[in-house]
């Protein structure tokens, strides 16, 4: 009886062991990513984008946004 117990305690115990691979390859399952550029304002031209991008970061620079003072 005893062996039986001992037994059945040593399989549960290597079975609480075992650990799910981690590397499996997942099911994505929301919709696939676009790039930015590819929607409606700009139908896929990168140049257009990047120079929307390069005016944007332009207006918001603070150095040419407040007059400078003379010296």
């Amino acid at each position: 009886m005893n062996a039986r117990l001992l037994l059945l305690a040593a399989a549960l115990g290597l079975a609480a062991c075992h650990e799910i691979p981690q590397d499996a390859p997942k099911p994505y399952a929301s919709k696939e990513d676009v790039k930015p550029y590819e929607g409606d304002m700009f139908k896929g031209d990168k140049a257009k984008f990047d120079e929307t991008l390069a005016q944007r970061a332009h207006y918001q620079n603070e150095y040419l946004r407040v007059p400078q003072e003379k010296q």
